[in-house]
């Protein structure tokens, strides 16, 4: 991503930044199609743990995913849950919603202060495509195309959200 972004002549990027604990976060702002109060999402037997479940939103089934449980990251205890939001993505083609604890702004943030990962994160290197600098403030950007491809788990999404189709298809129905 980083490096098309450079490629392009593009000079700076759009992104929303959210936390998730204590670490800001940051993705293009052209993958968020809208950022949502959270909901009590229905649980689906056997699907990966940091999948929370699946929202009707105006409609359509979209599967829910926990920032901190895909990021494996701790959940601390005594967190306010007032600030917490659902990030409805649209990541190739599929509609995801992301829980996070805070969505805190919308900035411009220019090419030349991202920087690639500094340490070789190993089979999640695609994941996070850089760190920017803003204000003082390091951000951790997401590749919102390699998103849902991390691991072998991130297939079964792909699965999952099959699975709602029909489920939205037979609520339809009846």
């Amino acid at each position: 991503m980083l490096e098309d972004l450079i490629k392009s002549g593009q000079k700076e990027i759009q992104v929303i930044i959210f936390k998730l604990g204590s670490e800001e976060y940051a993705v293009p702002i052209n993958v968020v199609q809208e950022i949502i109060m959270p909901q009590k999402a229905t649980r689906i037997p056997k699907s990966p743990k940091y999948v929370e479940g699946v929202i009707n939103l105006r409609g359509n089934i979209v599967p829910v995913i926990d920032g901190k449980k895909k990021f494996l990251l701790k959940e601390k205890s005594g967190n306010s849950t007032i600030d917490k939001r659902i990030m409805v993505l649209e990541v190739e083609n599929e509609t995801t919603g992301l829980i996070v604890d805070s969505v805190n702004e919308v900035i411009n943030l220019n090419i030349n202060e991202i920087e690639p990962p500094p340490i070789d994160l190993e089979e999640n290197t695609e994941i996070f495509c850089g760190i920017g600098k803003y204000n003082n403030r390091l951000l951790i950007l997401i590749n919102s195309e390699k998103f849902m491809a991390i691991n072998e788990e991130a297939k079964k999404i792909e699965a999952f959200s099959k699975v709602t189709e029909v489920i939205k298809k037979a609520r339809i129905a009846v």
